[in-house]
């Protein structure tokens, strides 16, 4: 028996068969973990009620189903589990992910049902516009009715990644919450759909926006992505939103200009970061919180107090660098070492340590970047001489290796962490280094605590 995906909890087992269609599909991924590596895709499925579920497949189970799950096919899946959603990197709107495994049986739909199934649409899960800050920092795709105030001419960008041209035009709408707010369409969506809305605007038509992403330019606004759609005037009929809204609007006298949803919060130091540094000490859940700013943004700085938590002793931990000072990696090459950033042959080379760890204070924990000087210090030895232990067999040897990593950790540091924006298979993620670090001083630590303390008097 078929179920809807509406229908599905964690406490149904492996018992169940969803018939969905595979409504978006992303690139094949590789990855590089302490585990090793392997690769992964993410599919996105939906039913014939309109339900959206994400699943991530991995390893031989991704390489079992990526040319197999093709955009637009209908399949039955069966003995999936289900596991809550990180609505942190989910982009799909449902409390749980599929989780598919080599037990999991995906055969294609080939009846009349998979015909009814062609032209089902997601249900839209719409968001006021006053409500769009609650999201910032999600990676949630967001549905959102409103109506035009206007459109703004075409215009184009260069992506920094590649120098590529990417044409954009900039809508303003509004709703009932009385709140406005920008939105950015790319490529298609800005010179098919957008050139429509230009023709039109003075109208003030509807749209409906859906798969489209909060971001804190500008305080708050919206941008559509590679999934998302645009329907102009949509029928009251497919979403109901529209007729209220509609009666809203006959009520305004014609009014179009709405508080922006984003007032308040460009310059509050919560909800961008706009670059600059602060001196301000700030808690781990803090930075976590901070909402996810456009690719490009200016990194900050921040202090924290955080000791450290989990290195990990099977990763990397250092590179091969020149021993000339300029810290740029160099290769083997026959009986030399040879640095293809500065063309040059070396000698000898030096080790410098780039690896990752964990910090962890009383509201949390991250994860950083962490680079030769500040890593000599929380270890307290030098690459060169860290290796002379983890790279050989000796069981001695790699019990003091083990035992360095392992005396570093619940040690207090005053850090300061560069918090910054990087965009991984076109989604960006703040990324977190420390750039400098020194041993917690109990002297100065306790007069922050009674500044502190006096200040709440």
């Amino acid at each position: 028996r078929v179920q809807p995906i509406q229908s599905l909890n964690p406490y149904m087992g492996a018992s169940w068969t969803i018939r969905a269609r595979v409504a978006s599909k992303g690139q094949m991924r590789t990855y590089n973990s302490a585990k090793g590596d392997g690769n992964l895709f993410n599919v996105e499925f939906i039913d014939e009620d309109g339900t959206r579920i994400e699943a991530t497949l991995w390893r031989e189970v991704a390489s079992k189903y990526f040319e197999v799950l093709e955009e637009g096919k209908v399949f039955y899946i069966s003995k999936a589990g289900l596991k809550p959603a990180n609505k942190v990197y989910s982009s799909v709107n449902n409390d749980y992910q599929l989780l598919i495994s080599d037990r999991t049986a995906i055969e294609e739909c080939k009846d009349s049902s998979a015909e009814q199934l062609q032209n089902v649409k997601a249900k839209l899960q719409v968001t006021k516009i006053a409500d769009l800050p609650q999201s910032l920092g999600s990676r949630m795709l967001l549905d959102v009715v409103g109506i035009i105030a206007n459109a703004g001419p075409l215009g184009s960008v260069k992506r920094k990644a590649d120098n590529s041209e990417l044409t954009r035009r900039d809508l303003t709408i509004f709703d009932s919450s009385g709140s406005s707010v920008s939105v950015t369409l790319w490529q298609s969506l800005a010179t098919e759909e957008g050139a429509e809305l230009d023709k039109i605007q003075s109208e003030h038509p509807i749209i409906a926006l859906q798969g489209v992403r909060a971001n804190d330019y500008n305080g708050v606004s919206l941008s559509t992505v590679s999934r998302s759609s645009i329907t102009v005037n949509p029928s009251e009929e497919d979403i109901p939103e529209v007729k209220a809204l509609k009666e809203w609007f006959a009520t305004q006298d014609g009014k179009t200009d709405f508080p922006h949803c984003g007032a308040g919060l460009m310059n509050n130091g919560r909800a961008s970061l706009n670059g600059g540094s602060s001196n301000k000490r700030v808690t781990l859940k803090e930075l976590k919180d901070k909402p996810v700013p456009p690719v490009g943004s200016k990194a900050e700085y921040f202090n924290v107090l955080a000791y450290i938590g989990n290195i990990m002793p099977d990763q990397t931990m250092y590179y091969m660098s020149a021993p000339d000072g300029s810290n740029r990696k160099v290769i083997p090459s026959g009986s030399t070492y040879f640095s293809e950033a500065t063309q040059k042959h070396y000698d000898s080379f030096v080790r410098r340590y780039v690896m990752r760890g964990q910090i962890m204070d009383h509201t949390g924990q991250i994860m950083v970047n962490v680079f030769n000087d500040q890593a000599e210090v929380i270890l307290g030895c030098t690459a060169d001489e860290l290796a002379e232990l983890k790279e050989k067999s000796e069981p001695d040897l790699q019990k003091r290796y083990d035992n360095i990593l392992r005396y570093a950790a619940f040690k207090p540091y005053n850090l300061r962490v560069m918090c910054k924006v990087e965009e991984y298979q076109d989604v960006p993620r703040l990324k977190f280094a420390v750039q400098n670090l020194k041993p917690l001083h109990f002297v100065e630590q306790s007069a922050w605590l009674l500044e502190n303390i006096q200040g709440l008097l």
